[in-house]
C-alpha cells in the first residue's frame, strides 16, 4: 500500500513537473501577431499588382505613406522592391508578456510594430495599433541591412 501511494505521487509529481515546464515554454515563445502581419503581406500584395490606390486604402494617410493616392504612388514606386519572404518581426513580445499585460488591465497589443520582408531587398512595413482593436500601417520602407 505504501508503494502504491509513493507511486501515485511519484507519477502526479512527473505530470507537474511536465505541466510546468510546458507552461514554461509557452509563455517565453513569441507571440505571432497575425492579424498586423496579415495586413502588412496585404499591402506588400497590393504594391506588388501595382494597386497602389487600394493599397493606400490600408494606411495611416500621413506624411511618411503620402497624404493623397498620388503622392503615396510616387512614395510607393521609390520605396518597394520586390520582396518574396517574410523575415520576422519587432519588437518581440512573449506569451508571457501578453498575459502579464491582460491581467494587469493593459492594453495587451505593442502600439508599434515592425514586419519586415526580404527578397530583392529589405522591406519593413511600420504598423501601429489603433484605438479599436485594429491595425493600419503608418511607414514602410526599403532599407539597408
Amino acid at each position: 500500500m505504501f508503494s502504491t501511494i509513493i507511486r501515485s505521487l511519484a507519477g502526479l509529481l512527473i505530470i507537474l513537473l511536465g505541466i510546468g515546464a510546458g507552461a514554461t515554454v509557452w509563455l517565453k515563445s513569441a507571440h505571432y501577431p497575425s492579424e498586423a502581419i496579415a495586413l502588412a503581406q496585404e499591402f506588400v500584395a497590393r504594391l506588388r499588382a501595382h494597386e497602389f490606390a487600394r493599397a493606400y486604402e490600408l494606411t495611416a494617410k500621413n506624411q511618411l505613406v503620402g497624404r493623397d493616392p498620388n503622392e503615396f504612388e510616387q512614395i510607393a514606386q521609390h520605396q518597394f522592391c520586390p520582396v518574396t519572404r517574410l523575415a520576422g518581426t519587432t519588437p518581440f513580445q512573449s506569451n508571457g508578456s501578453r498575459l502579464r499585460r491582460r491581467v494587469y488591465g493593459l492594453e495587451v497589443e505593442m502600439p508599434e510594430l515592425h514586419v519586415e520582408f526580404d527578397g530583392g531587398c529589405l522591406f519593413q512595413v511600420t504598423l501601429r495599433h489603433k484605438v479599436r482593436g485594429q491595425w493600419e500601417i503608418y511607414n514602410f520602407q526599403s532599407h539597408a541591412g
